[in-house]
């Protein structure tokens, strides 16, 4: 299972700064490497649909879809951030409930 390989945290300070951003920041144990198959992890814990993954100098960028709802897991390399992010701020309550999944493997 895949869940043993990962443990990560909601920094809630971090989070509740950028909620205006639509921003949730998680912290996960992952590299450059071990992105994709970490991604694909999360959506499948709460269900989402893949929709795309995009590569930057020192980003990488997953589109996905949860109950209709937009979203992009990103990857910075340099400062070692992972955040979700809303494609469209009217859906704060799916990134808060996702939030609320996510805290079921903290």
């Amino acid at each position: 299972m895949l869940a043993n390989n990962y443990s990560f945290k909601i920094n809630s300070t971090v989070a509740k700064a950028h909620k205006q951003l639509n921003i949730e920041t998680i912290n996960p144990n992952i590299d450059w490497d071990s992105f994709l198959p970490f991604s694909q992890w999360l959506i499948d814990i709460i269900d989402g649909h893949f929709i795309s993954h995009d590569l930057g100098a020192d980003l990488h960028r997953v589109s996905f879809e949860f109950e209709d709802t937009r979203l992009m897991l990103t990857f910075e390399e340099n400062s070692n951030s992972i955040w979700i992010e809303l494609d469209n701020n009217a859906d704060l309550d799916v990134l808060t409930f996702i939030s609320q999944l996510l805290k079921n493997y903290e």
